[in-house]
């Protein structure tokens, strides 16, 4: 029995380009404490080794203080040996944090910078590093067949899985780094661990993208993750994910049509801080009357700001609700819009059915509100 932690993509000193400044600070310091939990668990678990499959760090040459804050991470954890390779942000070679003393001086980290297999405790590694970040030729056709050999042999590579989404689907447009899973697992390995996408992701049975094991943006699903895989003697693997992040990010929509949008908003944010939101990206949209729109919502994301880490708002599709009295006094409608108009009116006039006149006026202010939005009468309303 073989048993491995998997974890990829740690992306140390990452900016967090969209975030607030105390909310980097924070994110910062979160990722820090999630490598150290990384090492945790491998320890609780009694894995054999750990793979890290590239991108660790977020440029070749992070900050002096990253770096030393990593290397006292791994010298407080040394019992278990590291295996890892580069990324396509974290490219090995003179002058990169892989050449600081810092990270040299753990004996117990091995950084495979060739495509060079290596014989660990009880299983083969086929480590396949990033080389350069424009490489296009599948890194699958590097590996030779092992049908015919004895032992476990596990691949660990940074790469795009053209299994789990074609090559114009890459997340980096100038940096592809395919590979086909499906060709690996045919060529006789036991099983394969890749990073390059932040989101957990179980490609097949044997494939996995433990993904990041801190969520580095909003809309990234399934990440802080890190995986446990024992393979038996035959090959036969069970993969557990366990998580590690602590920062919960959430993308969400709030309509504000029908509702008082300061009192309305406000609570909804409460419940969604109640909820352990963190990091909150919020898409408000709806209509408004104009005290809404000037006062309410500027109100409602003040009230929201410290509720959070990190606050994203966007209301710019939030409208003016229409006025169809004000409208018709000032606009007149175009030939068959007119006529429509007045087929409406003439219902109204009619109908003593209050359900059926509440159905009507939203017929007509959906028919101001289409000749709005169209374009078909102008100015601000």
């Amino acid at each position: 029995m073989v048993k491995i932690l998997a974890t990829a993509d740690w992306q140390m000193d990452m900016k967090g380009g969209r975030l607030n400044e105390a909310a980097r600070a924070t994110l910062a310091q979160a990722r820090l404490d999630a490598l150290d939990a990384i090492f945790v668990l491998a320890e609780a678990e009694k894995v054999d080794c750990i793979l890290a499959a590239g991108d660790l760090f977020e440029y070749p040459s992070p900050s002096p203080e990253v770096i030393q804050s990593v290397a006292r991470i791994l010298q407080a954890h040394t019992k278990i040996p590291i295996h890892a390779i580069p990324g396509n942000h974290d490219l090995a070679g003179p002058g990169t944090v892989w050449d600081s003393p810092e990270i040299q001086a753990n004996d117990h980290l091995t950084l495979h910078t060739e495509y060079q297999e290596v014989e660990c405790n009880g299983f083969t590694l086929h480590p396949i590093p990033v080389k350069s970040k424009h490489e296009l030729d599948p890194y699958d056709e590097l590996l030779p067949d092992v049908n015919d050999r004895d032992g476990l042999n596990l691949v660990m590579a940074h790469a795009h899985d053209l299994d789990y989404m074609d090559l114009f689907s890459a997340h980096e447009d100038d940096c592809k780094l395919p590979i086909r899973s499906s060709k690996i697992i045919g060529k006789g390995y036991d099983y394969c661990v890749l990073g390059h996408w932040h989101s957990w992701n179980q490609v097949a049975e044997r494939v996995l993208y433990p993904g990041t094991h801190e969520q580095t943006k909003f809309g990234e699903r399934d990440s802080g993750y890190v995986a446990i895989i024992e393979l038996d003697g035959d090959g036969m693997a069970t993969t557990t994910q366990h998580r590690i992040g602590t920062i919960q990010w959430a993308t969400e929509e709030f309509d504000c049509t029908g509702v008082d949008p300061e009192s309305g908003l406000i609570e909804y944010l409460r419940s969604t801080k109640v909820g352990g939101v963190q990091f909150l990206s919020l898409r408000v949209f709806g209509e408004v009357d104009v005290k809404g729109r000037s006062e309410g919502l500027p109100r409602a994301r003040a009230a929201g700001v410290p509720m959070f880490d990190h606050l994203e708002w966007n209301d710019d599709e939030v409208t003016l609700t229409v006025d169809v009295d004000s409208l018709k006094e000032e606009y007149k409608l175009p030939f068959g819009l007119a006529e429509i108009q007045e087929s409406i009116l003439e219902e109204l006039n009619e109908s003593d059915d209050s359900e059926a006149r509440q159905y009507l006026l939203d017929e007509l202010q959906a028919l101001w509100r289409a000749a709005r939005d169209t374009g078909i009468i102008g100015g601000d309303v």
